[in-house]
């Protein structure tokens, strides 16, 4: 009987063993799976970017407005009826071309009239002279017969120029602008009858930060060229015509004019929108004064800390762990932003999510060309 009973101790004892042993082994075994299926499952798909070298020359892309090479607002000197207009808004014209003319029958008779007297006062003058030559008349006598003539004179020219301006014609080619009156109106001198402009050429306005404007200005603007929203992505060369030497009080930004040829196959008129592009040169004394950037990274990469400073998310070549990596900042163009310490070239770099990353997190760079979390 004792043995039978230590047969079934020794029995129940032995399996306890088997069902300990194997359920260590199933436990340790589906550790391996889920750790498997954790390397998996959490390897996150980040998209990434190199960080690319940094040049002493950074092209800057600006915000521009059209505005015409000249523009000009017509008005006759002279009070009248206004007969005719030529003056529909967006008609292009020809220099020369009459473009406005007023009633001139009152101005004609006048310039008649003063025609006559001159031409009676002339004569008077002559015979005056001849007179006068062989001591017939006096000095005061001559004296007299000149003033009249000269006074009839300028009277027939001030008569001539008024009836001159009862026309208005194009001080050049352009397109009409605006058009203030109507025809049949009275129109008062040196009110504005139409407004004028010439796009043979035209110019693009920027506004330049003040601290470009103070690490050597324009002059080491280069390469400029402008695309015109309307014209899809074609560039256009240009050159600098003239910028401000005093800031705007709000925007402290400088006001720079751009000139370029009117575009052939681009209606471009002023007030449309543009963007330009130029290269910036760093001169050597500024280039030494400042900390030269290393490498060139995306806006979208950097983010502020709540310690105020920058910082960006190192991501690793295969999977692993991303890093919080402080950066210092320099200046930004187009979508770029100089780097001017705290990371190297060549090293990658998140550029979306990046509010969503933690050093905890298991990650991978997205395969290039895919999107969401196959990536």
């Amino acid at each position: 009987m004792k043995f039978k009973n230590r047969l079934i101790v020794i029995t129940a004892l032995v399996c306890s063993i088997g069902t300990v042993i194997w359920y260590a082994s199933v436990s340790g075994a589906v550790k391996v799976q889920n750790g498997a299926a954790e390397d998996t499952i959490e390897a996150r798909p980040v998209p990434t970017t190199l960080v690319t070298t940094a040049g002493k020359e950074i092209v800057r892309l600006f915000p521009g407005t059209v505005k015409a090479r000249n523009s000009v607002d017509l008005a006759f000197s002279v009070d009248g009826v206004l007969v005719e207009l030529n003056g529909r808004e967006g008609r292009m014209v020809h220099e020369g071309e009459v473009l406005a003319r007023l009633d001139e029958r009152d101005f004609r008779n006048a310039h008649n009239a003063a025609k006559a007297s001159f031409r009676k006062a002339d004569a008077d003058f002559k015979r005056s002279d001849s007179l006068f030559k062989r001591e017939v008349i006096s000095q005061a006598e001559y004296d007299t017969a000149k003033t009249t003539r000269d006074v009839a004179m300028s009277e027939y020219r001030i008569s001539e120029k008024a009836l001159e301006d009862t026309l208005i014609k194009a001080p050049y080619d352009g397109v009409i602008a605006q058009r203030y009156v109507e025809n049949r109106q009275h129109v008062k001198k040196q009110v504005a009858i139409l407004g004028l402009q010439d796009i043979s050429e035209i110019e693009v306005v920027i506004q330049v930060p003040e601290r470009l404007m103070a690490q050597g200005g324009v002059e080491k603007f280069s390469d400029i060229s402008a695309r015109f929203d309307v014209g899809g992505q074609n560039w256009f060369q240009g050159d600098i015509k003239e910028y401000s030497v005093e800031s705007d009080p709000i925007t402290r930004t400088y006001a720079v004019a751009i000139k370029f040829k009117a575009p052939v196959a681009l209606k471009v008129l002023p007030g449309m929108t543009a963007t330009v592009r130029a290269t910036l040169g760093n001169s050597r004394e500024s280039f030494k004064a400042q900390k030269a950037a290393v490498g060139l990274i995306p806006v979208e990469s950097v983010y502020s800390g709540s310690d105020g400073k920058s910082y960006i998310w190192l991501i690793p070549d295969s999977a692993g762990h991303p890093r919080k990596q402080e950066v210092q900042l320099g200046s930004m163009s187009g979508n770029k932003i100089e780097i001017i310490g705290g990371i190297e070239p060549g090293r990658r770099i998140a550029i979306a999510g990046i509010h969503s990353l933690s050093e905890d997190m298991f990650v991978r760079p997205m395969h290039e060309g895919q999107e969401g979390l196959d990536g």
